[in-house]
């Protein structure tokens, strides 16, 4: 005896009326924007302005530039320009011994004679840079003048002279970090 197929059962004439009925719109949409034209509309491309302003160093002239700092202000900045520089270059001078210091500790017990010295080396090292953190306080404190000044004239241009040395002392500052923390790293 054979067993009858079990039927599958269709769906409901209502079902498939009301889907028939809501793909004739969604069809008729697709191919009617395939039968447009291509130039009935605006293209899709990205516009100039989307981008942002196109930047040409050469069209665009150079904002007004301050010929030269006022003495005052000049003497200012030189002056911490060369307590950074001078500050530095005694950083320099002492790296040396104290990498030598620190080396000699590297594996040496905390309150150990050798892991004493590097701490009080590594001290010194720190107080040999403290001339030019102080530099970079006061040729930021210079500069913020500075720009509010820019702000309230028509004199534009010392700001930007200043931020060229500031940015030179605070490399000289950044430079000497990196290697007082490399050194505090080998005896922690």
């Amino acid at each position: 005896m054979q067993r009858p197929l079990p039927q599958q059962s269709s769906p409901p004439k209502d079902v498939s009326m009301k889907l028939s009925l809501m793909l004739v719109p969604i069809l008729g949409l697709s191919l009617s924007a395939c039968a447009m034209q291509s130039g009935d509309f605006p293209s899709l491309s990205k516009r100039p302005y989307e981008d942002g302003p196109a930047i040409d160093d050469a069209a665009t002239p150079p904002p007004a530039q301050m010929g030269a700092l006022p003495a005052a202000l000049k003497n200012a900045v030189n002056a911490a320009v060369q307590q950074s520089n001078t500050a530095h270059q005694i950083f320099l001078k002492d790296l040396p011994k104290v990498k030598q210091s620190v080396s000699a500790a590297r594996r040496a017990a905390p309150s150990s004679e050798s892991w004493v010295v590097a701490q009080m080396e590594l001290s010194s090292l720190e107080n040999d840079r403290s001339p030019s953190v102080s530099a970079l306080a006061d040729i930021d404190s210079i500069y913020m003048q500075q720009l509010d000044q820019e702000f309230t004239s028509d004199e534009k241009g010392g700001a930007a002279l200043i931020a060229k040395f500031r940015d030179a002392i605070e490399g000289q500052v950044a430079s000497q970090q990196v290697e007082i923390d490399k050194l505090k790293s080998v005896i922690r």
